[in-house]
């Protein structure tokens, strides 16, 4: 190569050179802008409809909102807000349409107050033990409206799923509560009431039902001397009273006296 050659690519790259040192000190060499940080979101929910203190609340009824954090933390929210739904899920309180929603807000099974938002104001709870003889299973549900049935008598007591009756005199059936609103059935429930099933396996069962405060005394002497059935109320065609004259043709109930003769005339024997 010659010497002409070699001067000339030499002299190339000092223009080049000094081209660069240029471009540096005029600014032009500025490093890249950094990208902006990245905006972190929050999820909340809001209520989509007006919600009442004691309502079952489910995903239908809230929107779920994605807010910038900045954002979120002026409602109160640093991170995602996660609510726990189920069906037996209630409002603790009042909820405005629109209202933004938090977990302090709903009440779950087994929580302080949630029997209290799942009765009906002014009702209370009652444990009722009634005969499983003729208890059609999974046929009444918590929700369901029954009507009680007790049979009756003045010489027997009818409380004990085994008793037997040897006198007829003055025994009847009949309703003693309709459209009783049934809250738990044995393990039937997912709404937090629990009945605890009576002690005698399969002759009797528990019913969590919701009644008025006046009726607690009755319902309480009954459980003690009569013989309880329950069925699903029917409003068109309820449950009739009945005696022993209306299934025994010939029974009377009236007592026979004679002289030295000290057997009564009611006395048929058997088990009722």
């Amino acid at each position: 190569m010659s010497s002409k050659v070699t001067y000339l690519i030499a002299f190339l790259a000092v223009i080049f050179g000094l081209y660069g040192i240029l471009d540096l000190v005029s600014g032009n060499g500025e490093p890249a802008t950094p990208p902006p940080p990245e905006v972190k979101m929050v999820t909340l929910w809001q209520a989509s409809s007006a919600i009442a203190e004691g309502e079952a609340v489910s995903g239908s009824i809230l929107t779920r909102v994605t807010l910038t954090q900045e954002e979120a933390a002026q409602l109160g929210a640093n991170e995602d807000i996660s609510l726990t739904l189920t069906p037996a899920t209630l409002a603790a309180r009042n909820i405005d349409d629109g209202e933004w929603v938090f977990p302090e807000q709903l009440s779950q099974p087994g929580q302080p107050g949630y029997l209290d938002l799942l009765t009906t104001e002014g009702m209370v709870l009652y444990p009722l033990t009634i005969s499983a003889t003729n208890l059609v299973d999974n046929y009444i549900h918590p929700g369901d409206y029954i009507d009680i049935l007790t049979v009756s008598s003045p010489h027997t007591n009818l409380s004990n799923a085994t008793a037997e009756l040897t006198q007829f005199t003055g025994v009847r059936a009949g309703l003693l509560m309709q459209q009783v609103r049934v809250m738990a059935l044995d393990s039937q429930s997912d709404n937090g009431v629990k009945p605890k099933v009576g002690i005698n396996g399969e002759l009797e069962t528990t019913v969590v039902i919701e009644v008025a405060p006046q009726a607690v005394s009755r319902l309480s002497l009954a459980q003690r001397t009569m013989f309880i059935e329950i069925y699903r109320s029917q409003r068109q065609h309820p449950i009739p009273d009945a005696d022993v004259s209306d299934i025994i043709a010939n029974y009377t109930g009236i007592k026979e006296l004679r002289g030295g003769d000290d057997d009564s005339g009611d006395d048929l024997g058997g088990a009722f």
